[in-house]
């Protein structure tokens, strides 16, 4: 066995991955051994200002140690860390890089969006296949970023990393509690936003025009969680397919996220407490998404970065795209 270990420094979220590789099990195989999410909140008041505030790395100092603990239980031989958008946009990312290394011997990889967007499309490949014939958009919204890729069962066509994500979103609008009077004020307030940054995403819609839209983990996992809260997600060695997401379902709940209060959205069977504050935001991007293509169905997928990274590790590859 050879246990490896994968660290996601998201804006608000990290996430750890423990798994076994085993030449038996074959390439974009793994036996999964431990995961862990913690809630950092690495950009909170610094993102839009292209700072991490010091209380902030200490807070991601501090997951980082927890992580290491349990690297250290389970005897992981390989550790490989990845830092996305708060970072690689922060003047002072060397406070939390220098850090990580002089206390853990850890190098953290501050990743490109470009190859963030291809990571992300590594772990998604091995939840779902696009049909004959059909284009597909797959969306990860994160914290500082949000990573787009087209593309069908043969090719890529188009990928790119845009600077709106729902951290990002939250320093600039500052809504806090209820976000509109009804399901339109608050996403009529975003929408001039959302058109201005994702605008190379429109021309690419228009172009391409996929019936398909994959959502990446974070922010889809709190749809999928909340619209089939009864949901019974099996954990197994198998890799998990992408399920589906009533389309209408997702509208209808976009609306509601859009003007009920922060309470009501801390109740809803299937909310993680740590995303109901800036999930609107999420159900924003995905409704302009919605709007602006021809997409007839939508599924999540739980893999993300790190599963993207264990992908390519389990194939022999370089862990970065591109420098094969």
């Amino acid at each position: 066995m050879n246990r490896k270990a994968v660290i996601d420094c998201g804006t608000n979220t990290f996430n750890l991955r423990i798994v076994d590789f085993n030449q038996s099990l074959g390439p974009g195989r793994w036996m999964n051994v431990f995961s862990l999410r913690l809630p950092v909140k690495l950009g909170k008041g610094g993102v839009g200002r292209g700072i991490i505030l010091q209380k902030r790395i200490k807070r991601g100092i501090d997951a980082i140690d927890e992580m290491r603990e349990a690297i250290l239980n389970y005897r992981a031989t390989e550790v490989q860390i990845f830092a996305t958008s708060a970072l690689r946009d922060a003047s002072n990312r060397l406070d939390f890089v220098n850090t990580v290394y002089e206390k853990f011997g850890y190098k953290v990889n501050i990743i490109s969006g470009s190859t963030e967007a291809l990571l992300i499309q590594s772990g998604i490949e091995l939840t779902y296949q696009a049909p004959e014939n059909t284009s597909v958009l797959t969306m990860d919204i994160g914290g500082g970023s949000t990573e787009c890729i087209l593309w069908n069962n043969s090719e890529i066509f188009w990928s790119r990393s845009f600077d709106v994500g729902v951290a990002r979103m939250a320093s600039f609008f500052k809504k806090t509690d209820v976000f509109g009077s009804d399901a339109n004020e608050a996403y009529d307030d975003m929408k001039p936003y959302l058109e201005n940054i994702l605008h190379p995403l429109k021309v690419a819609l228009e172009n391409v025009k996929p019936s398909v839209l994959v959502g990446s983990s974070g922010s889809f996992d709190t749809f999928s969680s909340v619209i089939n809260p009864a949901a019974d997600y099996i954990k197994s060695d198998e890799h998990p397919p992408a399920s589906e997401i009533d389309l209408a379902s997702l509208m209808k709940l976009c609306g509601e996220m859009m003007h009920n209060s922060l309470k009501d959205r801390l109740v809803m069977k299937g909310m993680p407490p740590d995303r109901a504050d800036n999930i609107p935001y999420a159900a924003a991007i995905v409704r302009w998404a919605i709007e602006n293509s021809d997409v007839q169905k939508m599924y999540r997928s739980e893999y993300a970065l790190r599963e993207g990274v264990l992908n390519r590790l389990s194939k022999g590859q370089t862990i970065l795209p591109g420098l094969e």
